[in-house]
């Protein structure tokens, strides 16, 4: 079982040190698209199904408040 702990302790230090790897760059890349790399000041942009994904959402989200309030 320590063995198992010092693993896992192990493997977030190494994850720790390296900010390209993890749970937030790799939510992070699923829904944005990476930013030009010749532009320093480029952000990153949601990726389009991602968008068209969110504002079905909100649309059936008020279709269905619509019909429930009136």
């Amino acid at each position: 079982m320590l063995e198992k702990e010092h693993v896992r302790l192990e493997f977030r230090r190494i994850l720790e040190q390296q900010p390209d790897i993890g749970a937030a760059k790799i939510i992070s890349n699923w829904f944005f698209e990476p930013p030009h790399i010749f532009d320093p000041n480029a952000r990153k942009r949601p990726k389009p199904a991602v968008v068209l994904a969110l504002s079905y959402i909100v649309l059936m989200a008020a279709v269905c408040a619509a019909f429930n309030f009136t």
